[in-house]
């Protein structure tokens, strides 16, 4: 039990004392301080088992940091992605530049996983796929329109995220996708087979829980719904979706990855 306290509180202290220098930090565009900051909040989350998760996210430090956490994880993972884009937008060799992303891995693994689930729950081959918050640097878009073999639209509410991610796909020679300006609060959806709500749609769960009641008022009939989470630490850095604040779904699957992908996958169906 003291050791478990223990690892509990160190968990806890290291998530703080990271915490508090990204915040010290005057911006969060990527560089050697910023990356290794972020990286090693990232592994001090991914480091916290699921049986210590709950003390720790309960700790009073981390409770009273838990918002600013959430907020400095999304606006870097937000400057990370704009640095990249404007790189392999501009770069010699944009599949070269595409390939030194680091998280580059992750990303493909995660779009895998969910290729194979949205195949799992029969939905068969969509003929047309959004992604609701896709990004300036949507590699999550690319690998649907590949893995799915279907056409696929990102949105974003952001224009310069807009433009950034269609200078993306033009220079790596993407096809099956496009990307227009929209935001997930009034978005029509009614023509598409699978919506998926990226993980940094909706800042806390009940601003998620509040797009979710929407998506289902404009979703047709039958489309499947696919919604990156999260689950113990790892609700630190993105929040969560809360299974029973979907009404309108039929939740059909989720699934918790144990690697280092950090996101968790619900897949749920619009409800007829």
């Amino acid at each position: 039990m003291t050791t478990e306290l223990s690892d509990t509180t160190l968990s806890a202290d290291r998530i703080v004392h990271l915490t508090d220098q990204l915040a010290a930090l005057p911006h969060l565009r990527p560089g050697p301080d910023t990356d290794a900051l972020f990286g090693g909040l990232v592994q001090a989350v991914l480091a916290t088992p699921d049986r210590q998760a709950g003390d720790v996210l309960a700790h009073p430090e981390v409770h009273r940091r838990k918002d600013a956490i959430r907020d400095l994880s999304a606006r870097g993972e937000t400057a990370l992605e704009h640095a990249w884009a404007e790189h392999i937008g501009t770069a010699p060799d944009a599949r070269a530049a595409l390939a030194a992303f680091p998280y580059l891995d992750n990303y493909r693994r995660l779009t895998a996983l969910e290729a194979r689930l949205i195949a799992h729950a029969g939905a068969g081959t969509p003929t047309s796929v959004a992604v609701l918050g896709s990004g300036p640097l949507p590699l999550s878009t690319l690998g649907y329109a590949h893995a799915l073999d279907a056409p696929v639209v990102g949105l974003d509410r952001d224009a310069t995220a807009v433009a950034l991610a269609r200078r993306v796909a033009e220079r790596l020679g993407s096809a099956n996708v496009r990307f227009e300006q929209a935001d997930a609060a009034d978005v029509a959806l009614g023509g598409y087979d699978v919506v998926v709500l990226a993980a940094l749609v909706g800042e806390t769960p009940s601003a998620k829980a509040a797009i979710l009641r929407r998506m289902a008022d404009v979703m047709r009939p039958g489309a499947l719904l696919l919604a990156r989470s999260a689950r113990g630490a790892r609700t630190l850095l993105y929040p969560p979706v809360d299974l029973a604040a979907m009404p309108g779904f039929e939740v059909l699957e989720v699934v918790h990855p144990t690697d280092d992908v950090i996101n968790s996958v619900v897949v749920a169906r619009r409800a007829a």
